[in-house]
């Protein structure tokens, strides 16, 4: 599984130390004495609007990458679990709030009060946030599946309920009408306006992250045997499926017509052009990752994609050919192991 999505890089250190004897890895291959550590997180990669910059956790900071250079730079005891789509703000947490503060200077801008303040032991009681495509909505789920979903302008709950079981992964659909859920429980779609059930798939997968189409027409996600499938909206019918993968994390490219797919227990990024959505049914393997990568993440143009793993961090690929950038992202610094 991979880590929820409210759990702070720092964090991750001691998420991680049950059953762990000494010098046994962790999921990115890296200890430090007994203790499992992942210098880039795998759960999150962020493009910026002009497609300039890519952002996700580090072990100790927030970490953005210049695309054209490769330059690191680091925030300090920093952490994110959603950004904003314009840049100007990110979601951190604190106990069960989502609190709201600027990507630049870090000041709080809005709280977001509602979900459960449970007490956890080893993270945090918020599983997954999500922004609407047009930054305007807040959504969130709790570990004991409840979601609420805010404005941001005034921080009031637009609608709140009830799931089945807490999603780790949550995505609004391009017009912020709809909410997909899942990783945890089977695939659904909410309506923001009430919370209804819209649509449910009771055979999906119970890992994986959901992805909308631009069109917001069809929505991939883990399907039967937790294989990357695109169901078409609004019943949420089966219409691809890519057999033989465990999808770990998804990204729609911007044209609609192509997905990028990372999966469970390989160090290949595959990106599937689907015919259900226009493309030639055919997928390409990209190699060039040592760890198993996580999230990915297309340029604005859909001209590049962007994928990270655990120990070597970001890697940028050229959509058009298959072939890595030309472009080496700097790694941060692990951990002093003499400390």
């Amino acid at each position: 599984m991979p880590r929820p999505a409210a759990v702070a890089p720092a964090l991750a250190l001691l998420l991680l130390l049950g059953g762990c004897g000494d010098d046994e890895p962790g999921p990115g291959g890296s200890t430090v004495g007994d203790v499992p550590f992942e210098l880039v997180a795998t759960d999150d990669l962020v493009v910026s609007p002009d497609g300039g910059r890519v952002l996700a956790d580090c072990w100790d900071a927030l970490c953005t990458w210049d695309t054209g250079a490769g330059r690191l730079t680091r925030d300090p005891d920093r952490a994110q679990v959603a950004v904003a789509p314009d840049w100007s703000t990110l979601a951190t947490v604190d106990g069960g709030a989502v609190v709201l503060v600027g990507l630049e200077d870090g000041a709080p801008v809005r709280t977001l009060r509602g979900l459960a303040d449970a007490e956890v032991t080893d993270g945090s009681p918020v599983a997954a946030v999500s922004y609407s495509p047009d930054g305007a909505l807040v959504a969130a789920a709790g570990l004991d599946g409840s979601v609420r979903v805010w404005s941001v302008d005034d921080g009031r709950e637009r609608v709140a309920f009830t799931a089945g079981y807490a999603p780790h992964a949550l995505a609004f659909s391009p017009d912020g009408s709809l909410l997909a859920l899942a990783g945890g429980g089977p695939v659904e779609v909410r309506s923001i306006e009430d919370g209804a059930v819209v649509a449910a798939v009771a055979d999906s997968g119970r890992n994986g992250a959901v992805a909308w189409t631009p069109d917001g027409r069809h929505l991939v996600g883990p399907g039967p045997a937790e294989a990357p499938t695109v169901w078409r909206l609004p019943g949420l019918e089966p219409v691809e499926e890519l057999p033989g993968v465990r999808l770990h994390e998804a990204a729609v490219a911007p044209d609609g017509r192509s997905v990028a797919v990372t999966a469970f227990d390989t160090t290949a990024v595959r990106l599937w052009r689907p015919a259900a959505l226009g493309g030639p049914g055919r997928t390409r393997t990209l190699t060039g990752h040592a760890g198993e990568p996580g999230a990915v993440a297309f340029a604005p143009d859909g001209a590049t994609l962007w994928s990270v793993a655990a120990d070597d961090g970001v890697r940028g690929w050229d959509v058009a050919s298959g072939r890595p950038t030309a472009t080496t992202f700097e790694l941060p610094a692990g951990p002093d192991p003499s400390r």
